[in-house]
């Protein structure tokens, strides 16, 4: 059987992150820093990942909270112009 740690890729972190199963993505990304240490990309990724865990660590509620909200807020503001441009 294949070694799991061969089978790691820059997609399968992506995958893990989008995801939401962020310590599988840090799992994987470690790796492939200690794999290829000068390769720039996966650093930025991997920075970007631990950014995104600490803004969803230190956010007041979760993030896809946040999207439905902002959803909501603008299915509002369209039926409010849709019903102003019923009336004239």
């Amino acid at each position: 059987m294949n070694n799991p740690a061969q089978q790691y890729t820059k997609t399968l972190a992506k995958l893990y992150a989008d995801q939401g199963h962020y310590d599988k993505a840090i799992e994987v990304y470690q790796h492939l820093i200690k794999q290829f240490p000068a390769r720039e990309d996966i650093l930025d990724d991997f920075s970007d990942l631990k950014v995104k865990i600490q803004r969803i660590k230190t956010s007041n509620e979760p993030e896809l909270a946040v999207l439905f909200r902002q959803w909501f807020d603008l299915l509002i503001k369209y039926k409010q112009i849709h019903d102003i441009k019923k009336q004239t």
